[in-house]
């Protein structure tokens, strides 16, 4: 696992775990608070519909009540009276009273056959020959609520039913009437519904919340990470071209101990020795020795020079960048033979003494580079100042990229080495391959570092 998976997994991981387990509270309280508001509600609604019917029950009382204690007439014509209000009270779609005798017979009441609405007065008398179990006699004579099922007649359905009645003493009668409670569930379900969507937005809210996390982690992450990576990449180039100074610095301190130390010492032995060739003009056997001496002692200073120059030439020192790209491609054709054409201008303090040598540098590992793969027979350098920076182009007439010699190679470490030289200097680098054949490398600095209080004494 890599160090970015290592990193995802422990940010995010307890984001979704955090967020599971909340959906998963969120869900179980939910249901529990369902069924306690279910219950709360259910308790609350029937609580009022007993309240309801107790008042019903209390209002018929107190309509029955002249008639039951009228004493200027009969009791069949009071009964006949109190029989007639009953029937006539309704409350609601499915709301009526009905009246029986307490152990549930028909009323004897030759007067209630004249009564109007008689087969809903005996329909309703039905209804309270169910009540008369040995179980609900005593509630029904004290005046307590009791629960059962019965038709209601706005379905035609059996429906639970709490019920209360009132019991007349003097003439053996019981006044009922009870509420439907089937509205109940459908007002509990409907606030369930409504507390599941609540649920289901919230969840929905959770998930959306987490998703979001989610995302801003990651890309906080990701800008971490690039951030982190372009901090990187800097301090590489930094390092990068502080180790290249360091190099050219090193070349420039051994170049000058070879040119003003062991290069004069050498110098030094050849005045010696052809002091001493003079004086041994006579003697021939000694004269040849010195003289083979001499010829060795100007060949080591050649080579120490060549040594010098090409850690670091000094006319890139004395003379400034275009005189040293014209000296290096003088040797160049000297040394491999290859036509070497060279157009310059003078760059002035465009650029500083870093871009300078790094360009020479380019120039340089170019040149090795044409020696040794292109088989070219003609080479020509440019060098050109355009607007604030400077072009360099070098073409050769070889035989193209080193990938026609070998389709698996890789970017060599020249290559590389040029391009990160230019990179460190926020240039760019372009190797392109001509149509027919040859190279050509392309390369330019912007002056802008030029200006950075650096100032030489370039003569370009």
């Amino acid at each position: 696992m890599t160090f970015r998976t290592k990193l995802l997994t422990i940010t995010i991981l307890p984001i979704i775990l955090i967020s599971l387990a909340a959906l998963i509270l969120i869900d179980s309280q939910s249901k529990s608070l369902a069924e306690a508001q279910g219950k709360a509600v259910e308790k609350m609604i029937i609580q009022s519909k007993q309240t309801e019917l107790q008042n019903y029950i209390k209002l018929t009382r107190a309509a029955v009540d002249p008639f039951y204690q009228w004493d200027n007439v009969s009791r069949l014509q009071a009964q006949k009276q109190v029989a007639d209000v009953i029937t006539r009270i309704t409350f609601g779609k499915d709301g009526y009273f009905f009246i029986s005798m307490s152990d549930g017979g028909v009323l004897d009441n030759p007067l209630l056959e004249e009564l109007e609405g008689r087969e809903k007065f005996i329909a309703y008398g039905k209804e309270s020959q169910l009540l008369m179990g040995e179980a609900l006699e005593a509630n029904r004579k004290a005046g307590e609520l009791y629960q059962y099922n019965w038709n209601k007649p706005s379905t035609g359905e059996i429906a639970a039913k709490i019920g209360q009645s009132v019991y007349l003493e003097n003439w053996d009668w019981v006044i009922g009437s009870g509420i439907y409670l089937d509205d109940v569930n459908a007002q509990i379900g409907q606030i369930q519904n409504e507390l599941d969507t609540n649920v289901k937005q919230t969840r929905l809210v959770l998930i959306s919340l987490a998703i979001g996390a989610i995302a801003l982690t990651s890309v906080l992450l990701a800008f971490v990470r690039f951030s982190e990576q372009r901090f990187a990449d800097a301090r590489l180039k930094e390092l990068a071209s502080e180790i290249v100074d360091a190099q050219e610095n090193e070349r420039k301190r051994v170049s000058t101990d070879l040119h003003d130390g062991i290069s004069q010492l050498l110098v030094s032995a050849r005045y010696s020795l052809d002091v001493a060739a003079e004086k041994a003009s006579k003697f021939p056997a000694i004269q040849a020795p010195i003289e083979k001496s001499m010829e060795t002692i100007l060949t080591a200073i050649s080579e120490i020079r060549r040594i010098s120059i090409a850690l670091r030439p000094s006319v890139l020192d004395d003379v400034g960048l275009a005189a040293a790209i014209k000296s290096l491609g003088s040797d160049f054709e000297t040394q491999t033979g290859i036509k070497t054409n060279v157009k310059t201008q003078h760059v002035g303090n465009v650029l500083d003494d870093r871009e300078k040598t790094s360009l020479y540098r380019v120039a340089q590992e170019a040149l090795a580079n044409i020696a040794k793969h292109s088989q070219a027979k003609f080479v020509e350098i440019e060098l050109n100042k355009i607007n604030q920076g400077v072009k360099m182009r070098i073409t050769d007439d070889g035989i193209g990229a080193i990938k026609k010699q070998n389709p698996n190679s890789r970017k060599g470490m020249g290559l590389r080495n040029m391009e990160e030289r230019i990179s460190s200097h926020n240039g760019t680098f372009k190797l392109t391959e001509d149509k027919s054949k040859g190279l050509t490398l392309d390369v330019f600095l912007n002056g802008n570092s030029a200006n950075k209080g650096t100032e030489t004494s370039d003569q370009d």
